[in-house]
């Protein structure tokens, strides 16, 4: 899960504190705050080496000091590179978050924001109390932030400060609506509470994931990089995906993945997937397998190369009604990695059927993989019309959509709203076009994002054509739309 870490460097950042276990008794709160993400910082890079991590640097304005990356020694030179500038200005600097991270990852990868500052307020436009005082009146707030995430507060404070400051800081992140904490380092402070400060948020919200992955008597010790989140932000991402929205079942990720069999590639093609880990044997120390380590037997190993040569997938099952696969995914001709790639929860793909009904080939009589009758190709037992296939590429694992091309079918679904009720027909057949395309790759971002386009647009025109857009807008938000076989008719009303 990606980091990003919001570092106050406004003036109060400046001020002293009375510290005892320091021969000159004060230090500067910004000394103490970078101390303390030094160590921050170590423990990420001894337990999370793959997570990318950003630093932000805030006053009035906002700056990336360091964008993404895994270079931890990068990340602490710019904590002691950044200047310092003015006053604290908060909406400023949440703002910029959310646009650095969506430019980079999306709105669907769950992010860990990380505020450090002194504690205080800010004053004026920008500050905490008129960022709260004005939370329901400001359309462009800048929480709650357009994609998963946890908002966390370190303020490098006396915790006797914080007797007004803390519960206005605990509603800002109550404001992001998807959890996030507090952190004051405990009295007396030192360089060595701050520290630990940090370590206590690192510990609660960065925990890594070890389990066993089985087949059959065979089994392997693996870590999933990201790992797996058990917080709120992992559950929202799949609740996306649920077509019964009153489902209150909360997911929980195994100790044990259980491999259920195996399919050729080209018969799983490209299914979305709501998550992406790269599967890492472990050795007995509960470290990544070292490299002298090579000839101890690894099952992990063995299956990884296996996939590779034979082309196909391992599916596993993650709960009663949530599967996954394990594929061989290279991002070089040199190097290819093991992933875990997991399903939206259900135990039905459309061109797969229902997973509790797959069995082994050598039991079904006759066999579902044989030569046609003219010998020249095999016969598989899944079929696929082209009109059907999720995937532009079969082989491929991953499914791209450009920019560019996602844009303009918005635009033409917006040009006809702009022309009912003269464009009707063409308007709900381009609508229920792109609402397809957004369930094949479960991009229901899009659909909300789309009925808020339309809601907007129904305020500029005829009140009959208004009538069509407010009712197509609720459509793309009623589960039974999220069906692919419901398409979105005119209401009669």
């Amino acid at each position: 899960m990606p980091t990003v870490v919001l570092l106050d460097v406004s003036l109060s950042m400046l001020r002293r504190l009375q510290v005892v276990d320091e021969q000159e008794g004060l230090l500067q709160r910004r000394h103490l705050a970078i101390q303390g993400l030094y160590a921050f910082f170590d423990h990420l890079s001894s337990k999370f080496k793959l997570e990318f991590t950003a630093l932000v640097a805030f006053s009035s304005l906002w700056e990336i000091a360091v964008p993404f990356t895994r270079d931890y020694e990068l990340l602490k030179q710019g904590c002691m590179s950044v200047d310092v500038y003015d006053k604290t200005c908060f909406e400023n600097a949440l703002t910029g978050v959310a646009a650095h991270v969506v430019e980079e990852w999306g709105t669907s990868v769950p992010v860990q924001i990380i505020l450090v500052t002194d504690g205080s307020l800010g004053s004026g436009v920008g500050s905490l109390k008129e960022l709260l005082d004005h939370r329901s009146e400001n359309a462009n707030r800048p929480l709650p932030f357009p994609f998963p995430s946890k908002l966390h507060v370190v303020c490098v404070a006396n915790p006797a400060e914080m007797t007004g400051n803390f519960l206005l800081f605990q509603q800002l992140c109550d404001m992001n609506g998807l959890g996030g904490s507090v952190y004051v380092p405990e009295a007396p402070i030192s360089v060595h509470s701050v520290q630990n400060c940090f370590l206590r948020l690192a510990q609660t919200h960065y925990i890594s994931y070890e389990g066993v992955l089985n087949c059959g008597h065979l089994s392997s010790k693996i870590t999933l990089s990201p790992p797996p989140d058990f917080s709120v932000s992992w559950n929202t991402v799949l609740q996306s995906y649920r077509k019964d929205r009153k489902e209150n079942k909360i997911r929980r990720f195994p100790n044990e993945i259980n491999i259920c069999g195996f399919l050729d590639t080209v018969d799983v093609s490209s299914p979305a997937s709501i998550s992406r880990h790269l599967v890492i044997p472990i050795g007995k120390d509960g470290e990544g397998a070292p490299e002298d380590d090579g000839k101890a037997p690894s099952f992990c190993v063995l299956l990884h190369g296996s996939l590779k040569v034979e082309k196909m997938v391992a599916i596993v099952q993650i709960d009663s009604d949530w599967f996954g696969f394990l594929h061989s995914w290279a991002d070089s001709k040199k190097k290819s990695n093991l992933v875990l790639a997991t399903f939206a929860p259900g135990a039905h793909i459309s061109w797969l059927g229902d997973f509790k009904q797959l069995g082994p080939s050598s039991e079904l009589n006759p066999c579902p993989y044989r030569e046609s009758e003219d010998g020249e190709k095999e016969e598989r037992p899944f079929p696929c019309a082209p009109s059907q296939r999720r995937s532009y590429n079969s082989q491929a694992n991953v499914a791209w959509i450009k920019p560019s091309g996602l844009q303009s079918d918005v635009q033409k679904v917006l040009r006809y709203a702009k022309r009912l009720p003269d464009k009707q027909g063409q308007f709900f057949k381009e609508l229920n076009r792109i609402r397809r395309a957004a369930l094949f790759f479960c991009f229901l971002e899009l659909l909300d994002s789309l009925a808020m386009m339309l809601e907007k647009e129904s305020g500029k025109v005829k009140p009959e054509a208004a009538i069509q857009l407010q009712h197509a807008a609720s459509c793309l938000r009623s589960a039974p739309y999220h069906q692919l076989d419901n398409s979105i008719t005119p209401t009669l009303e």
